[in-house]
């Protein structure tokens, strides 16, 4: 059974998303860890969880692209959130310095590093959004004290994947490595797979062969099949290391 570490399903009608659970039983996708941007898609989040048990829990937080207007007394709102016993994970969170249309990495970086600090008195997994700063988010984590992460849609290089993975970090693949050419086949190469998760990041980066469509938790299948192919491995062999993964990882079934 393969799963799916993160997919952005809150803006989904519950047609849809009911859709969605019944596609992913139909392909064999155990699990989805459905993700919050926002305190509001947090919230969405949350409703959804409650509804579809088969989502197997919400990461709740509030990414960088929200640094520069912040709702007041947000930490507070945050926290209230993270006492549902649905919540397995703050995020996703993190910094991304890649296009000068994104908040301020001024901005940024106290609202994250402030998140790492809710997700430790918590005793929670934090999942990272870190384009073009991998090595500075897993810094700033170790720095924090935190003890699990996990890298979603990893898109750095093998120096940051190692600073990853010697912190004792999880790293997930995306769509992305089923691409032609993706310059991510070394880095999944590197990885071993006890460490490594996958996702869909739904509805962005569908894999092949639904590249440029809306994307869908139950084609993780894809990127699943695509880490068995590069690892050299049977199928059943790397779907069932991965989901043992992110039980360590979120804890749960």
């Amino acid at each position: 059974m393969w799963t799916d570490s993160h997919a952005h399903l809150y803006d989904l009608d519950e047609s849809a998303l009911t859709a969605v659970v019944q596609a992913c039983s139909q392909a064999g996708v155990a699990r989805i860890i459905n993700t919050g941007t926002s305190l509001v898609s947090s919230e969405k989040v949350l409703a959804q969880c409650a509804k579809h048990p088969s989502l197997s829990g919400a990461a709740v937080g509030i990414s960088p692209f929200e640094a520069s207007a912040l709702p007041g007394a947000w930490d507070e709102r945050l926290d209230r959130l993270l006492r549902d016993s649905r919540v397995v994970a703050v995020g996703e969170i993190g910094i991304d310095v890649t296009h000068s249309a994104y908040p301020d990495i001024s901005l940024q970086l106290p609202l994250f590093e402030r998140q790492l600090d809710i997700a430790l008195t918590k005793n929670l997994p934090v999942v990272l959004h870190s384009r073009g700063c991998e090595s500075r988010a897993a810094d700033l984590c170790i720095r924090h004290g935190v003890r699990k992460a996990v890298f979603h849609c990893f898109t750095g290089d093998i120096p940051a994947l190692k600073t990853i993975l010697d912190a004792g970090y999880y790293v997930s693949f995306s769509g992305i490595i089923t691409f032609k050419n993706s310059p991510l086949t070394e880095c999944v190469e590197y990885a071993p797979l006890d460490r490594m998760l996958i996702e869909t990041d739904s509805p962005y980066l569908a894999p092949v062969p639904h590249r440029g469509e809306i994307n869908r938790p139950d084609w993780v299948v894809y990127v699943g099949e695509r880490v068995a192919e590069i690892k050299k491995t049977d199928k059943e062999k790397a779907a069932g290391i991965i989901a043992n993964n992110m039980r360590e990882a979120f804890g749960g079934g």
